[in-house]
């Protein structure tokens, strides 16, 4: 990737498709941003009914997926990263109206995919272990831990798959099929926990004044039976995307029948931009798994309130990244089109409309933050400690808005490098060295770590704004 400081023709007069028109700003934010948001919140809600599950277990099994799911996250953020890549262009094929240009760079993100799918899977089972106790699991969490996250290492591949081909589909501007397709894994997966993690019971209800006795069969897996539910339904997902984009069912085609092979230079374009990316988000996540760290030093009830207070703020966090979506597709396809006023309309919008919401949930969170963690546990100690720190975040909502949706606008224009010294900044500048001093130097324990947490957001969210406002993502050329 290369910057151009000769300023990119804005053409007013260019003939936009309807979407796109100026007057149609807001509409094309919410069509993108919508589907995003609802797929995203019925994750949310589903994600509530599976940490209920397996919080009926106890807090090992809390801190058990808990732990499993930092490092997966770390791992997953590299193929969330090209995702990105990709996202931008696409985007910018279609905007300048050129599909089979889009539809050979989704070709070249699936050899991507399968290339990615088969190292990472690799890795993640020989050092499962290993990680898990690098995590700072207590003994009797790492048995449960370990088995948990081989069994998910398993569904890896096809998650790489889902992740960076619904990069295709949203980079065309489509985010209703991500949506289908990840609500639909969503569902299976809370389905199959029901069956798997619990015993047969019988439920015994009265209907219309008769008691009725209802055989349930489970198989008692515990947390082993919420992995095998969870690679199950990412599995599924993977292959029902795939199917689609080989079809050609949605926007964009992926056809092996012409001739293959390896297009260099399409990948070389998607590794300039999403390589920052990747480097970005693998720091960003390796910091959180070594701020989890500092959080799970303070003992098992502190990594479950922990682990219950960042699963309620998804309902915010959720909506912002819906918005994101919109202004990482909206921003690459105007500058596709050559209208990087447009960009810039749009970024603010999207930035806008997801601060709006989420600083409306961040009010529920601060004064009424019991309706929100009761769902998940009712263990008075664990409560404790996870109210204060949802009042905590709830103040930094509007500045974490801007966090997801300027970097969201800015990797669609490529500028993947200046969010990669953001994220730099705040995670190890900020996040990770408060959280030391605050909850272990100072011993204010977990409170403190999401003070910390709190600053980053506030500092990240002000330098992302200034980067977008100055305008110099307009000129960079990928």
């Amino acid at each position: 990737m290369s910057t151009d400081l000769k300023v990119v023709a804005q053409q007013p007069d260019k003939e936009l498709p309807t979407y796109l028109a100026a007057e149609n700003l807001g509409k094309a934010t919410f069509k993108l941003a919508l589907p995003a948001i609802g797929e995203m919140l019925l994750q949310t809600m589903l994600g509530f009914a599976d940490m209920a599950m397996v919080g009926s277990l106890g807090a090992a099994s809390i801190a058990a997926v808990g732990l499993s799911d930092m490092p997966m996250m770390t791992a997953t953020s590299v193929f969330a990263a090209i995702s990105v890549g990709t996202t931008a262009l696409i985007a910018r094929a279609i905007g300048a109206g050129k599909p089979a240009e889009a539809n050979s760079i989704a070709k070249q993100s699936l050899i991507i995919s399968v290339l990615m799918a088969f190292v990472f899977t690799t890795l993640g089972l020989i050092v499962a272990r290993s990680i898990i106790v690098l995590m700072g699991a207590e003994p009797e969490v790492i048995p449960l831990s370990t088995g948990y996250f081989k069994t998910v290492c398993l569904g890896l591949p096809f998650m790489i798959i889902t992740i960076i081909m619904s990069g295709v589909l949203r980079g065309s501007g489509d985010t209703k099929t991500p949506m289908y397709i990840n609500g639909m894994s969503n569902i299976i997966n809370i389905i199959g926990n029901f069956f798997m993690i619990f015993q047969s019971r019988v439920w015994d209800f009265t209907l219309f004044g008769k008691q009725i006795s209802l055989f349930i069969p489970g198989a008692g897996l515990g947390v082993q039976g919420a992995a095998i539910s969870t690679t199950f339904s990412r599995s599924l997902a993977g292959v029902i995307i795939l199917c689609l984009l080989l079809k050609g069912n949605v926007g964009v085609k992926i056809n092996f029948k012409e001739k293959f092979r390896i297009d260099l230079v399409i990948i070389k374009r998607i590794f300039n931009i999403g390589i920052p990316a990747a480097i970005e988000q693998f720091l960003m996540r390796f910091g959180q798994l070594l701020y989890s760290r500092v959080v799970a030093s303070l003992g098992t009830v502190m990594f479950a309130a922990h682990r219950i207070t960042l699963t309620a703020e998804s309902i915010s966090f959720n909506v912002g990244f819906g918005f994101a979506l919109a202004a990482t597709t909206l921003v690459g396809q105007y500058l596709g089109a050559e209208r990087p006023d447009l960009a810039e309309k749009s970024g603010f919008s999207s930035v806008k409309m997801g601060a709006a919401f989420m600083a409306t949930v961040g009010i529920f969170f601060f004064f009424w933050p019991q309706i929100f963690l009761r769902i998940f546990t009712n263990d008075p100690q664990i409560l404790d400690n996870a109210v204060w720190c949802l009042r905590i975040v709830a103040l930094s909502q509007p500045f974490l808005a801007g966090v997801m949706g300027f970097a969201g606008g800015l990797r669609g224009a490529g500028d993947t490098r200046r969010v990669l010294l953001v994220t730099m900044i705040g995670i190890w500048g900020v996040r990770l060295s408060l959280a030391y001093l605050f909850a272990i130097v100072l011993g204010y324990g977990l409170i403190g770590a999401w003070v910390a947490m709190t600053i980053d957001l506030i500092i990240r969210g002000s330098l992302l704004f200034f980067r977008f406002k100055s305008g110099h993502w307009k000129y960079i050329k990928v």
